[in-house]
């Protein structure tokens, strides 16, 4: 065996380094590629309106039914969420600027028996009480106490 090294060789060899550094630099323009495109527009629109659904989630949690019912003492089948009024939203028509928003209202029905012996029932807050009759085989408590939640909206003006 010999230990020349010949001109093919060495060629082959420079051929063969070429390649490889070839594919390395390929290589290095893919990953500046993905780097310069990592987000796109639509990723970022994507971002945005799971950042705004986010936002908008402890709202809507801390003004649920069960919440409710934990505050005032009662089950979630005796609050009463209604509908939010959609006439002040900007998308409504017409489109634009309403002026207007609209805010939580929040009442409760309250009974209680009287110093005399009869049922009284109050719709605002226990200011006034008035009397009534109870459905048969139903048990007055002694005591002013949450019978039923109500949550509305109150239209207001900016």
């Amino acid at each position: 065996m010999s230990s020349e090294v010949t001109m093919p060789d060495v060629e082959d060899a420079l051929r063969d380094i070429e390649s490889a550094v070839q594919d390395v630099r390929s290589a290095v323009e893919r990953v500046e590629q993905a780097i310069k495109d990592r987000w796109s527009w639509l990723q970022w629109l994507g971002v945005v309106v799971i950042g705004l659904y986010l936002w908008s989630l402890p709202g809507e949690v801390w003004h649920s039914r069960w919440r409710y019912g934990l505050a005032y003492g009662v089950t979630s089948d005796k609050v009463h969420i209604a509908d939010k009024p959609h006439d002040c939203a900007l998308l409504a028509v017409p489109l634009g600027e309403k002026y207007c928003h609209h805010e939580r209202a929040v009442t409760t029905l309250r009974w209680a028996t009287s110093t005399a012996g009869h049922p009284i029932v109050s719709y605002d807050e226990g200011k006034t009480w008035s009397e009534f009759t109870p459905d048969a085989n139903v048990d007055v408590p002694k005591l002013a106490t949450v019978e039923e939640v109500y949550v509305s909206w109150e239209k207001k003006d900016n």
